[in-house]
C-alpha cells in the first residue's frame, strides 16, 4: 500500500511540475487569461473587449509604455481591467508582457512590408 502511495505522489508531482512549466509560458498565460478581452492577436476585437473598451495591445497608448509600466498595470489593474497581481506571479506577468511584444512586432512587421517608403511623402500607402 505504501509503495502505491509513493507512486501516486510521484505521478502527481510530475504532472504538476509539467503543468507549472506550461503555465509559465507567456503565450499560454496570455491565451488563458488575457485573450478573452484583448483577443488572440491583441487587437481587443472580442465581444468582451469591445464591451469593456479594452485597449488594443498594438495601440500607441500601450506601445508607449515601458515594461515596468505594463507590469504595474497588469498587477494593479486599470480602468475595466482587473488586477492580476494576486492571480499571476511577477515572473508570469513578465512572460505575458514578453509575449505581448511578439504580438506587437507582428503588426509592425506586417505594416512595414505594405508601406512603400517612396510613396510615404505623397500620402499614399
Amino acid at each position: 500500500m505504501l509503495k502505491v502511495l509513493h507512486v501516486g505522489v510521484f505521478v502527481l508531482l510530475a504532472a504538476s511540475a509539467s503543468f507549472g512549466r506550461a503555465q509559465n509560458s507567456g503565450e499560454e498565460l496570455y491565451k488563458t487569461n488575457c485573450s478573452t478581452c484583448h483577443g488572440l492577436t491583441g487587437e481587443a476585437d472580442t465581444p468582451a473587449g469591445q464591451a469593456l473598451k479594452a485597449h488594443s495591445l498594438k495601440s500607441q497608448d500601450v506601445l508607449g509604455k515601458s515594461d515596468a509600466q505594463l507590469l504595474a498595470i497588469a498587477k494593479k489593474g486599470k480602468g475595466q481591467m482587473p488586477p492580476w497581481g494576486d492571480v499571476l506571479t511577477d515572473n508570469q506577468l513578465k512572460n505575458v508582457i514578453a509575449y505581448i511584444h511578439t504580438l506587437q512586432k507582428s503588426k509592425s512587421d506586417a505594416g512595414s512590408s505594405t508601406t512603400n517608403p517612396a510613396e510615404a511623402g505623397n500620402g499614399k500607402q
